[in-house]
């Protein structure tokens, strides 16, 4: 049986002062969900609560693998 789906409200966060462009991806009135950085081409993603790494070759669909992460493992 499968999820209702359902949408989830983030925003997307610049990070000032990091070495490698970064972003923070935030559910509003609630938690980060995770960072994102880019590195050698590609982005990163560690997610907030198991800081687990995720990896895409665009700032697109790290979101999206992010959230989809999220909504799988962390809610």
């Amino acid at each position: 049986m499968s999820k209702k789906p359902e949408n989830i409200n983030v925003e997307i966060n610049e990070v000032k002062g990091k070495e490698n462009p970064t972003w923070e991806v935030v559910i509003p009135q609630k938690k980060s969900i995770g960072v994102i950085e880019k590195l050698s081409g590609r982005y990163r993603a560690t997610t907030g609560k198991t800081n687990s790494i995720l990896y895409a070759k665009s700032l697109e669909s790290i979101i999206n693998d992010l959230l989809s992460y999220f909504a799988l493992h962390e809610k």
